[in-house]
């Protein structure tokens, strides 16, 4: 039988390991997983989309600056129209600007409390054990942390 577990990289992951190799299982196996950065985009697809939009406040921010100098765009050289196309124009760059200004200072943040915290990526732990076993390596997982559990019966036993 196969038990599959995840776990934060902690000191639990290390007190299970132990225990479990004091109880006689000695077929394990662990991978610790990279952590894998995500790197927002300004347009998000029809496919894929992390959440975050750049553009909402820009949006926004053009048919405000649109409205407000197509009106006194009748009063001014070039007329309403060129007026309310630079407003659009400008309130979506502005938008924009604010938006990326926040995200980069927001990701500044996380990083410093990652680095605070020192959280590192999660590790999947393989245990290969006799199905009698089981419950006792459940046991153990379970109370050293586990994130989640899978046990997978070999057809050989």
């Amino acid at each position: 039988m196969q038990i599959f577990a995840t776990f934060e990289h902690t000191k639990y992951l290390e007190l299970g390991i132990t225990e479990l190799q004091e109880n006689g299982i000695t077929d394990i196996f662990a991978v610790p997983l990279k952590k894998v950065n995500v790197r927002a985009s300004i347009i998000d697809s029809l496919n894929h989309s992390d959440g975050r939009s750049f553009l909402d406040k820009g949006f926004a921010l053009a048919v405000v600056l649109s409205t407000i100098l197509a009106s006194k765009g009748f009063e001014l050289e070039w007329g309403p129209i060129y007026w309310g196309l630079i407003g659009a124009a400008s309130g979506i760059i502005i938008g924009l600007v604010i938006e990326i200004i926040f995200y980069k200072w927001k990701n500044k943040k996380k990083q410093i409390k990652l680095v605070r915290n020192e959280k590192h990526g999660e590790v999947i732990l393989i245990i290969n054990c006799k199905l009698k076993d089981e419950k006792l390596v459940s046991d153990i997982l379970t109370r050293n942390l586990a994130l989640g559990l899978a046990k997978v019966i070999n057809s050989k036993e």
